[in-house]
């Protein structure tokens, strides 16, 4: 299997996946709000409240791997290791005190911090680690794409875990800080049902369990769990790293992302997660709130299908070419929000081997009309898809498509706009059955393999009709796809993905876009508040100053 076959198992086995209701708006119920009450006044400033768009499947590490969830485990399911703030480049320890690689990169042996106990005061040990580890690949739910170039875990003595992998996979590290990979209290969860043999998919019943108590050694843990309501998460005042700073997280559902915006600025929310990037250009001059944008690793891009029984006309090299150079990408990127990035290629600028943005294509509509006229196909017209109903980080997705729709119209394409609901159009999507659309792509784990997904005969891919076999052309990024992402030298590295990247410009059905920045508020008395693409805010890093 390639290194980046095993996201195609994923997306298949699952109804929904973080990439798609990333920060979906709709309406929908909040909580009751303490009128008069801020947040910072309730439990002696020792209560933070945060609003967020909830995308919850479930709170059980190994079946879980959503926006929301990652965000309550990183905070209740320490890792072996990890990333500061915003950073997705330089994975430091966390469980891991350090580690070392072997000369062929297929072994990684990390040793364990001492005295390191879960909540329930069970000590951690490697064999909770390697239980972990094989529960979520035996689960076959979906995280379990994420250990799938695991070959073994071995525990040879109590503060010391070998994993061995099938092959050369730098992206390893970066992997294990997933808060799906978060070790959890083997002992406990066997006790409430929890398997980790080969029979684990059908045998483990511990997922109620970990719906309502978390079983980790992090800094906050589960206290309860209303779904679609609210998270509460309690102090672990034992944590080996120190005791947290607030007794008490709440996390709240708050679709709306107006409410939001109101409940951060009136102090009943400390943190508003959820908002779009219009809401944050008013906040501005909002007093005792800070706004920020932090980038996120996600591409948005354009598809075409190279099939041409669905593409029909952007099946066409010619047209593919002429749709990069007819998008006003000046235009598209005001209205996309303050901190978005202009892309030259699908791999966000978070992650070594993209490109700069120096090289992404330019607006040319003169150039696009003589490439139509040269594609000597008459008339190109065709549908549009997209969803009609979603917000991610902050961008609407009807107005971007509208805004293409214009663009391609100017240059003599007649496009109508085929925006369906989320689950609609997803279904649609998945099934390779756009002609053309507007889609995105957000990182599981940090680091550019996870964006390999677009070459011929891997998931996007597939649903742009690209078959690995599509040309000798094809096969041979194929190929250089799979010596970037298991080419252990970084710099050898970068430079391979940098020539995917290449490929991918030259004979690719997309025309990348822009990579967005989250935007996000706080009561300005907080410090800590940053938004990683993986797991959004890291609880433990914040704290509110005079309390």
């Amino acid at each position: 299997m390639s290194a980046h076959g095993h996201l195609v198992h994923r997306i298949v086995s699952t109804g929904i996946d973080r990439r798609t209701v990333l920060k979906s708006a709709g309406g929908g119920l909040g909580l009751l709000i303490l009128r008069g009450h801020s947040a910072a006044a309730q439990n002696g400033g020792k209560q933070l409240v945060i609003g967020a768009n909830f995308v919850i499947q479930s709170l059980d590490p190994g079946r879980s791997i959503e926006t929301t969830t990652n965000m309550i485990n990183h905070a209740a399911y320490d890792a072996l290791v990890t990333f500061d703030g915003e950073d997705l480049s330089h994975p430091k320890p966390l469980l891991a005190s350090k580690w070392t690689i072997s000369d062929d990169g297929t072994t990684y042996t990390f040793t364990l911090q001492p005295n390191v106990k879960f909540v329930s005061g069970n000590p951690l040990t490697s064999a909770d680690v390697k239980w972990s580890f094989d529960r979520v690949k035996n689960l076959q739910s979906n995280p379990a794409f994420l250990v799938e170039q695991i070959a073994s875990v071995e525990a040879p003595d109590p503060q010391t875990v070998v994993v061995k992998l099938t092959a050369p996979y730098p992206a390893i590290l970066p992997i294990l800080s997933s808060p799906s990979l978060g070790v959890v209290d083997s002992k406990l969860v066997e006790q409430h049902g929890g398997k980790s043999g080969t029979d684990a998919k059908d045998a483990d019943t511990a997922e109620p369990f970990l719906n309502g108590q978390s079983a980790g050694s992090g800094s906050y843990t589960l206290s309860s769990y209303v779904p679609d309501q609210e998270v509460v998460l309690v102090k672990n005042p034992n944590y080996w790293r120190g005791a947290p700073p607030f007794d008490r997280i709440v996390i709240r559902n708050i679709i709306e992302a107006a409410t939001q915006k109101l409940q951060v600025e009136s102090g009943d929310i400390d943190i508003a997660t959820g908002l779009s990037q219009d809401q944050i250009a008013a906040m501005q001059s909002s007093s005792g709130v800070t706004t920020k944008a932090s980038p996120a690793a996600t591409t948005f891009y354009i598809l075409m299908n190279n099939d041409k029984t669905i593409g029909g006309p952007f099946a066409n090299p010619l047209i593919q070419q002429a749709v990069r150079a007819a998008l006003k990408y000046d235009e598209i990127m005001a209205l996309v929000g303050g901190g978005a990035v202009r892309l030259a290629g699908i791999i966000p600028t978070n992650f070594p081997g993209s490109l700069p943005s120096s090289e992404a294509a330019t607006t040319d509509q003169a150039k696009a009309r003589s490439l139509i006229d040269q594609a000597a196909l008459g008339s190109v017209s065709g549908a549009l898809s997209y969803t009609v109903d979603s917000t991610i980080w902050g961008v609407e997705i009807n107005v971007l498509a509208q805004k293409v729709q214009s663009d391609l119209n100017e240059v003599g394409m007649n496009l109508t706009l085929d925006g369906l609901p989320s689950s609609t159009a997803l279904q649609k999507y998945r099934d390779g059955k756009d002609q053309i659309g507007v889609w995105s792509w957000a990182a599981d784990y940090p680091d550019a393999s996870d964006f390999l997904v677009y070459l011929p005969g891997s998931t996007v891919g597939k649903r742009a009709g690209w078959p690995a076999d599509a040309s000798p052309e094809a096969a041979a990024l194929v190929k250089l796809g799979d010596q970037a992402a298991t080419t252990v030298d970084d710099a050898k590295r970068v430079a391979l993905y940098q020539q995917v990247e290449h490929g991918l410009q030259k004979i690719g059905p997309y025309a990348p876009l822009f990579q967005p920045a989250v935007p996000y508020a706080f009561r300005s008395e907080l410090t800590g508040v940053s938004f990683n693409s993986v797991w959004g805010v890291d609880l433990y890093a914040v704290a509110r100053t005079g309390s």
